[in-house]
């Protein structure tokens, strides 16, 4: 019976009915709690689980993997949890943890994926393949590229970077933290190793970046590799048009995925092509084509069309639109916010304020918007007019300061973008206070010049934003990148583009890398201008859970003099840079370290390779403190609600 899994419903009843005729062992339920996973068979599998509880065969270690997987493929990771809960730690084994951190992933929980995965270093589990593709998904989803990049040192000290699975998952987390350079080195770097995966990856990272064009070579190139498409690297390549503008060279596409690769159209294909039309403003042609698709259209398929209508004023498609949401998908908040900013858009006041009424009498609850900032690996919640984070006068001051520079330069706020019906003035407050204008007032605040700032919006970013963040870029010199949930990157704006452009350049600078000299020895130290509080911090980590030997810095060591808090702070960081390999990200240090080329060595105090550059071996054992330190500060979730 264990042989083989039935993939279809009718042969796993069959093969439930025959296993009443016999006993059952240790190896009857885990082939079957298999079969229930991928078929999704929910109530199967809890009747098996009740079963083999029954039986004494629920503490067998591979019954209760099989029941994790189950219920976390089911979506029931709560029920997963339980189980994985109910096994002794130290009968665990990486199968359960792996199992347990692909239920989270798999349901997009991952500040939990991080909280299992310290759980697993705690206990001096080695991870494999599989548990750094699910932590690497968690960082992609939280946006916690500075975490991301620890887990990346490991993968490449441990030989990881091999496996296409994690190199690929790699890509998907650079892409979607808006490091597009990063993502198309370790492509570069795989080489022959490449999948088609992986040029799927970058394709569709490229895309969700504003590098339509580029995605659209990569393509090329794959044919020309003689590569063949999946459906999934065909919605990356119609993501590409539809985002590009590039109406007909989608239609081409389009047609090139059925005559040339045999692809049928999925819905994902067709819904592309409607959202291809609708950007360009051909809403009607939008809507010809869901009526006459070979395939019966869903939620998303009307949902996006309704986008369109907001967008571009469609009131009567708009309401056709609804109508056919209203049965297809009741209840759904995002469908009520679009109509109602249909409503807005066109000046139907009375009509928004019935529907937002039905809204509540419905019991239709709106997503709250908020917007994610990483900082110095801890990782930072705003929501409009957010008052209750400790320094909220400072942030407000700095909105103000924000507000002036801005209008010096020429903005003028999009209050037509405020789908509400007041003053004027009230709408650009409204504007100011939107939870990502309190996100970049704070890494302004906080973070060191020239480090480019990363914000994820759960929602999608209005088009006043887009312009005041690309005016923001170039006040401040800086590079902003945020991720909304149309796109990976809402808005990529640098301090070269023009401000007036809401659209983002598609340039690619060459890939950044490990800095290399021509001696090719170098020292990590404390930056100058850093904060006293700041860099005693990063002193205190680096000697504590970075497991740095500080010793020599003690009173009477070889080190102690001078006695300053930049000097020992530079002795700390240049052994935890050693110890790691002599690799950038290792010299990080939430922007409180820099990497230098000339001997930072004072007096007796030698600092390690002022002689050699050969860089240390990386301990599997120090990697983990990185990994176990840097999840516990990430998953410091300061969370700040308004009030």
């Amino acid at each position: 019976m264990s042989e083989a899994i039935p993939s279809t419903r009718p042969a796993l009843r069959h093969c439930l009915h025959r296993r009443r005729l016999a006993l059952p062992d240790t190896h009857t339920y885990p082939p079957l709690l298999q079969a229930c996973a991928r078929l999704l068979a929910l109530r199967e599998g809890e009747c098996l689980h009740a079963e083999a509880a029954k039986n004494g065969f629920v503490t067998l270690v591979f019954v209760q993997n099989s029941l994790v997987h189950l219920y976390g493929a089911c979506g029931l990771f709560e029920s997963a949890h339980k189980v994985f809960d109910e096994m002794p730690v130290r009968g665990r084994n990486l199968v359960s943890w792996n199992s347990m951190l692909n239920s989270f992933a798999a349901n997009g929980r991952p500040n939990e994926v991080l909280t299992v995965f310290r759980e697993m270093l705690g206990v001096d589990f080695a991870p494999d393949g599989f548990t750094i593709v699910s932590v690497l998904t968690a960082c992609a989803e939280f946006g916690a590229l500075a975490l991301g990049r620890r887990v990346h040192v490991y993968v490449e000290k441990v030989g990881l970077v091999e496996n296409s699975h994690v190199s690929n998952a790699l890509i998907d987390l650079y892409a979607k933290c808006g490091s597009v350079n990063d993502a198309r080195r370790i492509f570069e770097e795989m080489g022959l190793g490449r999948t088609v995966v992986s040029w799927t990856s970058l394709i569709v990272g490229l895309a969700a970046n504003g590098f339509g064009k580029e995605a659209l070579e990569l393509f090329s190139l794959m044919e020309r590799e003689k590569l063949v498409p999946t459906e999934i690297t065909m919605v990356g390549v119609l993501y590409a048009c539809s985002h590009c503008g590039l109406v007909d060279d989608g239609f081409r596409y389009f047609d090139r995925m059925k005559e040339d690769y045999g692809i049928s159209p999925r819905i994902e294909h067709l819904g592309c092509m409607v959202d291809l039309l609708g950007r360009a403003g051909r809403v009607e042609e939008a809507y010809d084509y869901i009526i006459t698709m070979p395939l019966e259209p869903n939620a998303v398929v009307w949902r996006t069309l309704l986008g369109s209508c907001a967008m571009h004023k469609k009131l009567e498609l708009g309401k056709v639109a609804w109508e056919r949401l209203v049965e297809l998908d009741p209840g759904h908040s995002g469908d009520y916010v679009l109509l109602s900013n249909l409503y807005a858009a066109v000046g139907m006041w009375a009509d928004v304020h019935v529907l937002r009424k039905t809204m509540v009498k419905d019991r239709v609850r709106k997503n709250p918007g908020h917007s994610l900032v990483e900082l110095r690996n801890s990782v930072y919640e705003f929501v409009m007019g957010d008052r209750s984070h400790p320094e909220s006068e400072q942030i407000y001051e700095m909105l103000a300061e924000i507000a002036e520079r801005l209008r010096r330069e020429g903005y003028i706020p999009r209050t037509s973008n405020v789908l509400a019906d007041i003053e004027e003035e009230e709408k650009e407050t409204a504007l100011n206070y939107h939870s990502e204008r309190l996100a970049i007032a704070f890494a302004l605040l906080k973070s060191l010049p020239g480090i480019p700032i990363r914000i994820i919006k759960n929602l999608r970013m209005c088009g006043d934003c887009h312009v005041a963040f690309n005016l923001i870029s170039k006040v401040y010199d800086c590079e902003i990148i945020v991720r909304d949930r149309i796109s990976a990157a809402g808005a990529r704006v640098a301090p070269q583009e023009k401000a007036e452009s809401a659209t983002p350049i598609p340039t690619l600078s060459p890939p950044e890398g490990n800095m290399t000299f021509v001696d090719g020895v170098t020292w990590c130290v404390a930056r100058p201008g850093v904060s006293q509080e700041d860099l005693q911090n990063a002193l205190d980590w680096a000697c504590g859970q970075g497991g740095a030997d500080c010793t020599p810095l003690q009173p009477g060591g070889r080190c102690y003099q001078p006695d300053t808090l930049l000097s020992h702070a530079s002795y700390a960081f240049n052994i935890f840079y050693q110890q790691n390999g002599n690799s950038d990200i290792a010299c990080n240090f939430g922007g409180a370290g820099t990497i230098i080329k000339r001997n930072p060595s004072f007096g007796s105090c030698k600092f390690l390779a002022s002689e050699t550059s050969a860089a240390s071996a990386l301990t599997r054992g120090s990697m983990w403190m990185i990994f176990a330190a840097a999840s516990m500060m990430f998953l410091h979730l300061r969370v700040f609600q308004s009030v």
